[in-house]
């Protein structure tokens, strides 16, 4: 039978987390013989390859692995695309764990929904992680639109779209990629019963690194589409008014007191951001490619 899904997972140096992922996968509700997993290793030095080779071979869904060859995301999250049987696509991280039902309940919605090309998840929050974890779990609960980790896709919404850019090295590949599938007069949307968490395991040093990965991100998508707007609200004083507006709501509906916590982590991610950013613009990033 030919899988109705595709799952792709792409990842690099994720010996910590990848486990809970991939077994997330394996224990869905929906049926495996339906169901194929695709893994675009970034050429991991850990243990990341050996877990999910253990994991894989000892399960009852078809498999495979590539290497994204040092070229990055773009180039990664294409590979799964140009190598997907199924029907649909969906992307899981390599950080994020996916509730039992979430294939049931995404191939439920696209079935109602036959304009929608794009769907997330619902980003659901668990404690553990420490405290870092806790804050940004909180915030990403709380958050009304699109939060990432967790994408299914039509796999003809993609081919419309002329998929992935390939030439996207870091962060932003799948925003960069609805924005053109929204063009093609696709939906997106999300999908409130489909749930998922983010099983962060972050130090300061950690947060910084991924949020000056967003910003390297950034500069592609800004030199790209220029949307200037969004630019702005990632600087350090959109997100400090961001932050402001969004903690009380997240007090009111957890009362938990961290909530307040969320607006200085914000800025300090906006700062690691703006870093990321000018490092991109200093290497030139997206503008000789």
């Amino acid at each position: 039978m030919k899988p109705q899904i595709t799952v792709g997972v792409c990842v690099r140096n994720a010996q910590t987390t990848i486990g809970e992922t991939i077994d997330s996968i394996l224990m869905q509700d929906y049926g495996p013989e339906r169901v194929e997993i695709i893994v675009v290793d970034g050429n991991s030095t850990d243990a990341t390859l050996t877990i999910v080779r253990h994991l894989l071979s000892n399960a009852r869904v078809r498999w495979s692995l590539y290497s994204d060859e040092g070229k990055g995301l773009g180039y990664a999250r294409q590979s799964v695309v140009n190598h997907a049987q199924g029907e649909y696509i969906v992307f899981v991280d390599s950080d994020v764990v996916i509730r039992k039902d979430f294939l049931d309940e995404q191939i439920a919605f696209f079935n109602t929904h036959p304009r929608v090309g794009v769907a997330l998840g619902r980003y659901m929050y668990r404690d553990g992680g420490g405290l870092l974890s806790s804050i940004w779990n909180l915030y990403l609960s709380a958050f009304p639109g699109f939060v990432g980790c967790a994408f299914s896709f039509r796999k003809d919404a993609i081919t419309d779209a002329d998929g992935f850019d390939e030439k996207i090295t870091g962060a932003g590949e799948e925003v960069e990629l609805i924005a053109r599938i929204q063009s093609k007069a696709w939906e997106s949307a999300v999908t409130d019963r489909a749930k998922f968490y983010h099983n962060h395991r972050w130090t300061v040093r950690n947060f910084l690194s991924e949020h000056t990965w967003f910003g390297y991100g950034g500069y592609y998508a800004a030199l790209k589409d220029r949307h200037l707007l969004s630019l702005l609200r990632s600087l350090p004083p959109g997100q400090l008014l961001h932050g402001l507006r969004i903690a009380p709501k997240i007090y009111r509906s957890t009362r938990r007191k961290i909530s307040f916590l969320t607006v200085p982590l914000l800025i300090l991610g906006s700062i690691a951001w703006c870093f990321g950013f000018a490092q991109a613009a200093t290497h030139r990033y997206g503008s000789r490619q």
